[in-house]
């Protein structure tokens, strides 16, 4: 029987999805590739179904069947899925998110020669962006796939890069690392930094777009000439050089189709001056295969490293509890945490009153905040005789919603019945307001 247990990492967007996996007790993850070859690397993010039949290809495969004139090709999955949409195939409607099901499960047959669906302990789907739709059309792809629902994760590119840069050689983050994406509709940028003089060692992260500087293609044709792609080159070195002015960085990450060899040369070699230039188009992939793994063995990077991007909340939030006769903190969330997976369920004795009082602490070094949710209308009854059953969920990093049932006491003092939802912004108020 073959024991060896696998993570993976799914890199998941509009254009081409790519695959990284590694067994549990491995450093580096391999990726999937088309006959091994590095300018072959990843699956196209498109499915096709065959006229006349019900049969469906996808990726290459599909590609080359559309091309042959033999079906049409449904392209842009993610991006159409999350707006809802269909598509029309040979006079039915299909939805968008059942052929985006259809594609990751067959992608996901890839790893077959290494690992079968039970020895994969763990997964995580990294996207450009995790909104509330892009997490339903995501928990519908995760209900689908032939693995048990808990092994399976979700996050977003700026998380998968930043984990994959923690776990390169500590040179290559010691100063400010940027990386640049040139796909999809043009250039894109994140600026990563990590307080080590902080425990554990805090990451942070600035997002930038330069809306000025479009895909190649778009700015040039299709056929461009020489001294078009020179001076395309030129201009784009020069927003650089000036974006570039005055900062500390020691590492450069450039992915995307934007940077392959012929289009910006010059500014590339710019880049490349005073500083270590890394250029890759499965990064996210990787670094959600590191995190993946991290997960799967409770990595000391768990602990040693928090990540306040976007999606992450900035603060701890916990409450002040009785247990065993004394009062203690009871962690509710935790910095760090992905803001839609934060969040549970407790049950309390309410020492005395009709408040919970529930306590902010930002990562920031800001001043704890105490939060005061009322329950209206709770009956009166003696100290500790009112069990309240409470659960916080977030709606975003910084909206946070309550619900609190009373539990009642036994038979003494049965529950009233009573239900309370209230919500909160954390950045604009310091106590809970009804909704």
């Amino acid at each position: 029987m073959n024991e060896k247990r696998y993570v993976v990492g799914y890199d998941l967007n509009d254009t081409v999805t790519q695959i990284s996996y590694s067994e549990l007790n491995r450093e580096a993850p391999m990726s999937v590739a088309k006959e091994g070859s590095e300018r072959k690397l990843g699956i196209p993010t498109v499915v096709c179904k065959r006229k006349g039949v019900s049969q469906w290809y996808y990726g290459n495969d599909a590609e080359e069947v559309a091309k042959k004139g033999s079906g049409m090709l449904a392209t842009k999955l993610l991006g159409v899925a999350r707006a809802g949409g269909k598509y029309e195939v040979e006079g039915q409607a299909y939805d968008a998110s059942d052929l985006l099901v259809l594609f990751v499960r067959r992608t996901l047959t890839e790893l077959s020669l290494s690992a079968d669906p039970e020895q994969i302990v763990s997964l995580v789907i990294t996207v450009d962006v995790l909104d509330e739709k892009t997490i339903e059309l995501l928990d519908k792809v995760a209900s689908a796939l032939p693995l048990n629902r808990d092994r399976i994760r979700y996050n977003t590119y700026a998380d998968s890069i930043y984990q994959y840069m923690i776990h390169q050689p500590e040179e290559l983050w010691e100063k400010d690392v940027f990386v640049f994406d040139y796909s999809g509709k043009g250039l894109h940028g994140q600026d990563f930094r990590i307080n080590k003089n902080t425990t554990p060692k805090v990451g942070l992260m600035e997002e930038f777009e330069f809306e000025e500087i479009r895909m190649p293609d778009i700015m040039l044709g299709s056929s461009p000439k020489p001294e078009d792609i020179e001076e395309f080159d030129e201009d784009v070195l020069v927003k650089i050089h000036g974006f570039f002015v005055g900062k500390s960085i020691s590492t450069v990450y450039l992915l995307g189709e934007g940077f392959d060899p012929g289009y910006l040369n010059k500014t590339v070699k710019y880049m490349c001056m005073g500083r270590r230039v890394f250029q890759g188009k499965n990064l996210y992939a990787k670094g959600a295969c590191f995190f993946a793994r991290d997960r799967a063995v409770n990595s000391s990077y768990l602990s040693d490293f928090v990540f306040l991007g976007k999606d992450k909340l900035k603060f701890n939030l916990g409450i002040i509890m009785e247990r065993n006769g004394n009062e203690e903190y009871i962690a509710v969330a935790d910095g760090g945490e992905n803001w839609f997976e934060a969040g549970k369920t407790i049950e309390m004795l309410l020492r005395e009153g009709n408040e919970i009082m529930m306590i902010i602490t930002p990562l920031n070094g800001k001043d704890k905040k105490n939060l005061r949710m009322v329950l209206d209308g709770l009956p009166e009854r003696p100290m500790k005789a009112t069990r309240i059953r409470l659960r916080i969920e977030f709606s975003s990093e910084t909206a946070l919603k309550a619900t609190a049932w009373d539990m009642g006491f036994g038979d003494i003092f049965p529950s009233s019945g009573l239900k309370w939802e209230e919500t909160l912004d954390i950045e604009s108020n310091d106590t809970l307001k009804g909704k």
